[in-house]
């Protein structure tokens, strides 16, 4: 080994070289090159093996809510949401209209399958789903119209209901673009478009009898008979809701 770096190096080089050199230097100089050649040896950290965390916020059909991604590799990511919202949203039927509020209440855990290492994914996960319609009837000109039955105000006191999902967790599926967790950039512009099987919506729907028809009279009863047939038909109109529509912007700061 010592010819070959006498052969490399200057006659200056060599005549420095054999020089004594004390021991405690010698020590150290051989530590040192150790040193080097450990860390020249030892494996450069990767980035890939470490994840990279975001935050995205979001708006949409869900509602407004808060997103943590966490890219595990540049193909897969994972992230944990909620969304929610009130909305005030009118219902009209052929015989009621009915005031209502729309409770959206939705948390997700999904997985992010970027297909060309990119902006595009395509989507598979759950949801926990507690959105619900709670809705008021409201009489036309002091009386309600139910089944083709007339109720005076009087008659009937009041009339409510609420619609909810089938299931409280429910998949997804969708596709969309950008990657929060993605390292060509901190800011991302996030698009996401999907569905929700909730199931067979289930619809309820009560009255009360006013005082002008009191409980057992057969006005009352027949109130109540015409409320379980408005309940069908509004069962029937919620079938479209077993799948949710999920449109969703956002943009998300990655970490």
């Amino acid at each position: 080994m010592q010819r070959v770096w006498e052969a490399a190096l200057t006659h200056e080089a060599r005549s420095t070289l054999r020089r004594p050199v004390p021991r405690g230097c010698a020590k150290g100089s051989i530590a040192a090159a150790a040193l080097v050649l450990a860390c020249l040896a030892a494996p450069a950290p990767s980035r890939a093996a470490t994840a990279d965390l975001a935050v995205a916020v979001r708006a949409g059909t869900p509602g407004v809510g808060l997103d943590l991604d966490l890219g595990l590799s540049p193909s897969l990511g994972v992230r944990i949401g909620f969304a929610g919202f009130n909305v005030n949203h009118n219902v009209d039927t052929s015989d009621v209209n009915y005031e209502g509020r729309l409770k959206l209440r939705t948390v997700t855990g999904l997985l992010d399958w970027y297909v060309f290492n990119g902006g595009f994914h395509l989507t598979a996960g759950v949801a926990g789903n507690d959105t619900k319609l709670d809705v008021v009837g409201q009489p036309s000109q002091g009386s309600y119209t139910i089944d083709g039955s007339t109720y005076s105000s009087s008659q009937l006191g009041s009339l409510s209901g609420q619609l909810k999902f089938g299931n409280s967790v429910s998949p997804y599926v969708g596709l969309g673009w950008g990657n929060p967790a993605g390292e060509d950039g901190r800011f991302h512009f996030l698009f996401d478009v999907g569905a929700i099987y909730g199931g067979t919506p289930s619809v309820t729907l009560s009255a009360q009898c006013g005082p002008a028809a009191p409980a057992g009279s057969a006005v009352c009863n027949q109130a109540q008979s015409d409320v379980v047939a408005e309940e069908a038909k509004l069962r029937h109109k919620a079938d479209i809701l077993r799948w949710y529509p999920v449109v969703s912007l956002g943009i998300g700061v990655r970490f």
